[in-house]
């Protein structure tokens, strides 16, 4: 279908019924010239937007279309408010416009509109930009035009044309800025003062001789004719356009940085208060503007160059008030009567002049600043090509809007940056009004800023007249030197900028990764990248929350969640407090093979121009990322919003009464669900065991006293104790305390009481608590081992439980954490009683040292149900049958360890070694749990020991930011009775002290403790010699103290990337005998050293980290030759001098001299290492058999040596084999 060429008239009426954006510009006539979208040269490094890339282009019509009407000047009665408006009207309806290279002498007349742009705008209808235009009539010029001068009245909005005017005060020159119109109070007549509205102007005019001529004659002729001198501008004058001139705002605006004439102008003082004063040319019924000939020109020459910059509009944030320019420049239009074109759009190129340059020096981004003032100009030099909404100038003059224009530029753009960050973080959750604010009432905005922000950036508003003519006196220009808050960053913001720093990190490794052996298999470790809060600068506002999927602690806003793990988290928290975070650290982690594929981003997240838009994330999962903190560095800012209203009940609750003590034991695990369950359900439930002590407090409904927090006072000289009410509960005690309480529930608030701390006749109570999906907030942060107080009601869940009951606890039950101490200083140096010693408390209790003392006795003889690392409690063999879980649960020991975790791997069950006495696991290799298959192996530091501990349950289980470099308490891990291994189950809790935050001690640490062999287990048994275990029948663990003095029997495999040694024999001797020790892969490799053959492991030097390259590379490739190696010792088993290795290999290839060479090296290498503590026992008949049988395959047989498995093997550290001679030779006297 061919489209319409005809050209076709096209009323006003019409385009506003249609009611979308249109252009008239696609069919300008050949050869016409439509500038290109890029910046002037005098900004070579702008670039066209990237995102209009995405932008819609405005539709076309399908046909030439043409407009005639009539350009007038705006006056005030006209719908749009804006004074930088023309007006275009037809028959039919008038909108506002702008054009293109304005000629002033078209105002008035009828033109034909060629080429157009209409975009509908609210209230006015619609905005009009003319690209193209002739007049209606061909020789309307002709009739008009004066052959050396035009001139135009300003004291009407229809120009008048008058031939050889002789100007009166005639002011020729550049002209530099103009002020927005403003409403001022002019003259006083009888009846009062009467506000004329006007602007002020800035001209600068030459001195020169002809310039100062008295003949008025001769210098028209001179500034009109062709061969005008040139003119140097240098002195400033002021002109005040007042009442009707007031309405060619408009015109005059466009003629910016351009040569103009106007005469009739009078001299007058203008009182600008506080006693100055300026002389300025104001205006009268004369008033004159001329215009050159087009063949007049002048050349220009200016001293003190207004700041001009002309470049591409790339983005428009709140309402306007910040204009992104060529995607490096931040225009600032925050003053509430600056006018700004409609044509402000996205896709116009535009030139700015007279702005202030700053260097906001954030951070977190890289900015330039344009600061507008009332000198401030806006020019369009071409239309925006797509559909963006029509600038539109905000009236707004809340309280809000006059605390921004009250600051200095860099500071506006950072509480713009608030603005946008809380809008969407509180989106949904919060009320415009709450956010923002109205005209009489602050919102959050302005009170979380004025809480951040110095005096220093505060400055006194003059006005539009003051500041325009005193501008370097009101304060602009001058850059203050302070460092600037921190970023508000949404929760979406910051995960994306984390995830690309990690990303960018890995790329910076060069894929050098590290890699741990643990039996026989090498496992690819994590990558972890931590980011500390000064680094980025950025501060984080949120709720706290129970994520309904996972079950764990996050913060949260409206654009995203993360988790986050805070150690100190106090009993009182709400989920409906705003919490500021200011010290924390992002914690990320992935597997490198997961993460190599993964991009960066294209821009930044914390760019202004993504805080300000609605950064999307890209859907990476692959990240592991949370955020670690403690509630100390931590404050609510509810306060803010409501003031005093949040912590009402606490205090309310807390004033007088009687409460139990409860001590926690234990904390189960959320209940493991199948993939794709929520954890948190309304059905579900949470369990923790408590015992009920037999102590009670009461408090006095006296002598309370308020204070703020930490003043230094003495507490116990604030209140006197009195004796208890008990009439709330009839109680039998046997000992009353007096004390004195200091309840810290909140940071900034706290109350002091008096009270009684009763010991009652009534025995302890041990029970379970239940936590409902709406209570599990409270679960969250209880801590094992932790003392809480709850206020007793006759029907409550403590007074009507009995032992062993189960006991609901509901959202509306409370617990307050409770520290004992017997200092008077305060709680900052309280001695506590309790294990718990990173928990913020939230009372504390004061009593004398005798009965502290008294409390602390009765307390530790209660506490025999809590796990304590010496202690073990016996597990009776599970009589459950096989049907209910599929599998026969192990027998063993519960056991408590403390210590930091060193590595996680996952491990394949049928891989462990399982012969008759040493099978790792009872039984078949099934799950703890049917359906979970999350094998893990936990490699824990314990007093410089490595602890291994295997499990099997649901990621659900481990708390937010387990791994590496993490201290932990592992409670109630299962000891089997069969083995001697460490196992999680069901029942055990993991509970996370602290995690290290510093990547430099993390590397050190991993570095330390990442090889397996290298450090030796918990248990290691007692000592012993090798002479004395031929007379060991029970196949008791044993630990050995010698050396590697040859090798019997070595067959190693390759199984993918990874070496096996299915039969290992190594003669051991201490100096009291020998013996023959067989390991399995683990074992066997760290003996020979090659657990530090991995490619990817990192070295500290480049010699060592080449060897062993060399090494993995070169065995690589001979067991890719020729499959299996066997390595036979024929010599003597006790002298390595005398050895005689024989080697052969499964291949059909004979081995090269050369690599059967380099095996030999190998044993030689592991019997010149150092001493070994081997962990191990002698090998029981079964076992004896199984190798005897494998033995005779390869033609050998058993030595007649004392043969012992070995399970652990590590060097000797010789400072710690003192420390444990001693104390042994200590424990014996």
């Amino acid at each position: 279908m061919e489209e319409d060429t005809s050209v076709k008239l096209i009323s006003l009426s019409d385009l506003l019924h249609r009611s979308r954006p249109l252009t008239g510009a696609s069919f300008l006539p050949a050869g016409h010239h439509i500038p290109h979208l890029t910046p002037q040269k005098d900004t070579p490094h702008s670039s066209y937007p990237q995102t209009l890339n995405n932008s819609k282009i405005l539709k076309p019509l399908h046909h030439p279309a043409l407009l005639i009407g009539t350009l007038t000047l705006t006056t005030p009665s006209c719908s749009c408010s804006n004074s930088t408006c023309l007006k275009f009207s037809d028959h039919s309806a008038a909108v506002c416009c702008d054009v293109l290279d304005l000629d002033l002498r078209i105002i008035g007349q009828s033109i034909r509109v060629l080429a157009w742009n209409f975009l509908p705008a609210k209230p006015h209808g619609g905005y009009l930009e003319i690209i193209r235009w002739n007049l209606n009539q061909i020789d309307q010029f002709q009739k008009i035009s004066i052959p050396n001068f035009n001139a135009f009245y300003l004291n009407s909005a229809f120009p008048t044309y008058e031939d050889n005017i002789i100007p009166r005060h005639l002011l020729h020159g550049l002209l530099e800025s103009v002020s927005p119109v403003t409403n001022v109070p002019c003259t006083a007549t009888k009846t009062g003062t009467k506000n004329l509205n006007g602007f002020l102007a800035e001209i600068t005019v030459c001195e020169c001789e002809l310039c100062s001529s008295r003949d008025r004659v001769n210098l028209i002729q001179h500034l009109t004719g062709e061969h005008n001198k040139d003119h140097i501008f240098s002195k400033s004058k002021t002109l005040y356009f007042c009442g009707p001139a007031s309405i060619w705002y408009a015109a005059i605006s466009r003629l910016v940085g351009g040569v103009v004439s106007i005469s009739g102008m009078k001299k007058k003082m203008v009182f600008l208060g506080e006693g100055k004063s300026l002389m300025m040319y104001v205006s009268t019924e004369k008033a004159i503007i001329h215009l050159p000939t087009p063949a007049s020109k002048t050349a220009i020459s200016q001293k003190g160059l207004c700041s001009v910059y002309t470049g591409s509009v790339t983005g428009s944030y709140m309402q306007g008030m910040v204009v992104e320019l060529d995607r490096k420049v931040l225009l600032l239009v925050t003053d509430n009567q600056l006018s700004m074109p409609h044509g402000l759009r996205i896709g116009a190129i535009v030139t700015v002049r007279n702005f202030h340059v700053e260097d906001p020096k954030f951070a977190w981004t890289k900015a330039v600043i344009f600061g507008s003032c009332y000198k401030t100009s806006i020019r369009v030099n071409v239309f925006s090509p797509i559909e963006s909404g029509c600038y539109q100038v905000l009236q707004s003059r809340s309280l809000l809007r006059k605390f921004i224009e009250s600051l200095q530029f860099s500071a506006r753009l950072w509480v713009l940056l608030v603005v946008s960050s809380l809008r969407k973080k509180f989106a949904g959750v919060l009320s415009e009004m709450e956010i923002l604010g109205s005209k009489h009432t602050e919102g959050l905005v302005q009170k979380y800023s004025s809480s951040c922000l110095p005096l220093s950036v505060f400055r006194f508003r003059h006005g539009v007249l003051s500041e325009y003519c005193l501008h370097d006196l009101c304060g602009y220009g001058k850059e203050i030197d302070y460092n600037f808050p921190k970023l508000v960053v949404p929760i979406s913001n910051l995960i994306g900028q984390c995830e690309d720093m990690f990303i960018k990190s890995l790329q910076d490794m060069n894929h050098r990764y590290s890699n741990i052996v643990c039996g026989g298999k090498s496992h690819e470790q994590p990558i972890r990248k931590i980011l500390k809060s000064e680094d980025m600068h950025v501060v984080l506002l949120g709720n706290l929350r129970i994520s309904e999927y996972s079950g764990k602690l996050q913060l949260t806003d409206s654009t995203g969640s993360i988790d986050v793990v805070i150690p100190d988290l106090p009993s009182v928290w709400s989920i409906k407090d705003i919490y500021e975070i200011n010290d924390f650290s992002v914690v990320m982690e992935g597997f490198p093979r997961h993460l190599e594929h993964l991009e960066l981003l294209n821009n930044e997240p914390f760019a202004c121009g993504n805080i300000f838009n609605h950064f999307h994330l890209s859907g990476r999962k692959k990240v592991n990322i949370y955020v670690h903190c403690y509630m100390k560095d931590a404050k609510s800012r509810n306060h803010i919003l409501y003031p005093s209203v949040d912590m009402e009940e606490s205090l309310k609750e807390l004033a007088s009464g009687l409460f139990h003590l409860l001590l926690l034991v234990h904390k189960f695990p959320a209940q493991q669900k199948f993939p794709g369950d929520y954890a948190v359900q309304n059905n579900s439930s949470i369990y923790a065991e408590a015992i009920i002590l037999p102590w009670n407090l009461v408090l006095h409904n006296k002598e309370i006293d308020l204070i703020e927090s930490y003043d230094g006072s003495n507490l116990s000289d604030r209140l006197k104790c009195s004796s208890g009410d008990k009439k709330q509960c009839d109680l039998t005690c046997l000992h009353e305390f007096p004390c004195t309480i200091d309840f810290r529930v909140y940071s900034h608030k706290s109350m002091v009481n008096s009270g009684n701390l009763l010991n009652c006749t009534t025995s302890a109570k041990k029970v379970l608590l239940e936590f409902k999906s709406d209570s599990f907030l409270k679960f969250e942060s209880l801590r094992i081992g932790g003392y809480y107080l709850i206020k007793h009601h006759y029907s409550g869940m403590v007074c009507t439980a009995k032992d062993s009951d189960k006991v609901i606890v509901n959202s509306k039950s409370h617990f307050w954490n409770v520290s004992f101490s017997a200092d008077e200083a305060g709680p900052t140096t309280a001695r506590s009683i309790d294990e718990c010693s990173d928990i913020c408390r939230d009372i504390y209790l004061h009593l004398s040292p005798d009965h502290l003392s008294f409390l602390e006795v009765k307390l530790r003889e209660l506490k025999q149900d809590l796990i304590q690392p010496t202690n073990t409690i016996k597990v009776k063999s599970s009589s459950t049958p096989s049907g209910a879980f599929g599998v026969n649960l192990p027998t063993g020991d519960l056991l408590y360890v403390q210590g930091r975790v060193a590595t996680v791997h996952r491990f394949d069950q049928s891989r462990l070694f399982t012969r008759s006495s040493h099978q790792m696991f009872h039984g078949a290799h099934h799950h703890i749990v049917p359906g979970v298959t999350n094998n893990v192996c936990i490699h824990v530091l314990v007093d410089h020991n490595i602890v291994k501990i295997y499990s099997s349950l649901s990621e659900h289980s481990y708390p937010t930011g387990f791994g590496p470099g993490v201290k932990a308490n592992f409670h109630r891990v299962l000891l089997t009775a069969e083995g001697g291994v460490l196992k999680l189950t069901p029942a055990s809790f993991i509970e996370i002290n602290s995690i290290i935050v510093d990547d430099n001690q993390h590397s050190n640490e991993r570095d330390i403790t990442s090889v397996v062999g290298t450090t030796t287990s918990l248990f290691t048994g007692p000592a012993a010699l090798i002479s004395e275990m031929l007379h060991c029948s029970d196949h008791k663990k044993m630990r050995l103290h010698c050396k590697v003095v040859s090798v019997y029997v070595l067959v190693v495999e390759k199984n993918s990337d990874f070496l096996q040694f299915p039969l290992a024999g190594f003669i051991m001797d201490d100096g009291s005998s020998t013996c023959c020790c067989w390991t399995d892969d683990e074992t066997a490799a760290t003996l020979l050293g090659s657990h530090e053959w991995s490619p990817h492991k990192r070295s500290k030097t480049c010699l060592h980290k080449s060897n062993k390259r060399y090494t993995m590379s070169r065995l690589s490739d001979i067991l890719n030759q020729h499959g299996t190696i066997v390595i036979m010792n024929h010599g003597s088993v006790s002298d390595s001098s005398c050895l005689d290795a024989a080697v052969s290999v499964d291949s059909d290839s004979v081995l090269k001299e050369s690599d059967e060479q380099f095996l030999k090296s190998l044993i030689l290498q592991a019997c010149s290492s150092n001493s070994w503590n081997v962990v191990g026992s002698v090998l029981d008949s079964g076992a004896l058999n199984q190798i005897e049988g494998q033995l005779q395959r390869l033609d050998m047989m058993m030595l007649p040596l004392v043969n012992i498995w070995a399970s652990e093997v590590s060097h000797i550290d010789a400072l710690n084999e003192g420390r444990s001679i001693l104390q042994e030779l200590l424990k014996s006297e």
